[in-house]
């Protein structure tokens, strides 16, 4: 075999190892790249997305292409588009950044004061979008104005606030961590629900549309067989209805825009109605994290552990998954 063969046969084993190597190592990577939120933006047809990736991405919902990367330091927890204006909220976690009020087009970013430097991984805007929540992880809910000011701070003296969600109608927030509370902004005053005898950490929360109730889904703690509940309240904050049949936490949920239904991310995904009777089911093959409708209620758009992001029909079949 004369040299300049043998050169080119190791280029080649090179180039072929390295591309396996290279291959494994995004394969690798892609699996630590958890997208924790995603949302439907009805007022300029997008779909935000983020996780623990550095990077916020912005796709169109009518092509469903990548629009935008935008980066941003630490872990996008939660997006929240503005009710009627381009702008996003964002909660961060990681000492990192904090979170922020952005504009998606001048890439103008508002940082929100917090008393805490972990981080946060609840927020989100009122219905007329002049007021923003956020909560943070030492158990402060932090209220601002549109512009990003702080207005009041709220101490519901749990350990760290995981998820929130505005009553439709009213200034009243519903937040959840170790226990469920709910915040009457015009009266300021809050009041606390147990929501079950074991010790079990509460992960997301949403009102129904028309404001009479909301739900919540939790953690679970499978060690000591404490299935995760999916459950059902009264705008007083009575418990009208327990669901156990995940196998897995659940990390969000999302109801309708016309409120006859509810999608929920955990282990597979699921769709049920007002009533919490269980309509759909849908594997996903990996846990689901970020969760959203999109303006006419017939889509659904998932993001989960491995970075996937699918769009889904009403019948939760995949239409298609997104590419970055």
């Amino acid at each position: 075999m004369n040299t300049k063969k043998s050169i080119l046969i190791i280029l080649s084993f090179i180039l072929i190892y390295g591309c396996k190597e290279n291959g494994k190592k995004v394969e690798t990577e892609r699996e630590n790249w958890w997208l924790w939120t995603a949302n439907w933006n009805p007022n300029n047809n997008q779909i935000s997305v983020g996780g623990t990736q550095d990077t916020l991405r912005l796709f169109s919902s009518e092509t469903y292409q990548l629009i935008d990367n935008i980066p941003l330091r630490g872990t996008i927890t939660k997006t929240k588009w503005h009710p009627i204006k381009n702008k996003l909220a964002i909660s961060m976690q990681d000492e990192k950044s904090k979170s922020l009020i952005l504009d998606p087009i001048s890439k103008e970013q508002i940082v929100l004061d917090s008393l805490d430097e972990s981080g946060a991984r609840a927020i989100g805007w009122n219905n007329k979008g002049e007021l923003l929540a956020v909560g943070d992880y030492s158990g402060f809910l932090n209220i601002y104005n549109e512009s990003g000011g702080i207005i009041k701070r709220i101490n519901t003296k749990q350990k760290g606030l995981i998820g929130l969600d505005w009553h439709p109608k009213k200034n009243i927030i519903t937040v959840v961590g170790e226990r469920v509370s709910i915040y009457d902004f015009e009266k300021d005053s809050i009041y606390d629900i147990k929501p079950r005898k074991e010790d079990v950490l509460m992960l997301c929360v949403a009102w129904n549309p028309n404001g009479e109730f909301f739900v919540t889904g939790d953690y679970g703690d499978f060690e000591k067989d404490y299935p995760p509940l999916l459950q059902f309240w009264s705008a007083n904050g009575k418990n009208l209805r327990n669901i156990d049949k995940s196998k897995a936490e659940f990390r969000n949920l999302k109801w309708s825009t016309d409120g006859k239904f509810l999608a929920t991310a955990s282990e597979s995904l699921r769709l049920w109605n007002e009533n919490g009777d269980l309509l759909e089911e849908s594997e996903s093959g990996n846990l689901l994290w970020g969760i959203d409708w999109n303006e006419s209620d017939s889509k659904i758009v998932t993001t989960d552990e491995k970075g996937k992001i699918i769009i889904w029909d009403k019948e939760l079949k995949q239409i298609q998954e997104l590419k970055y």
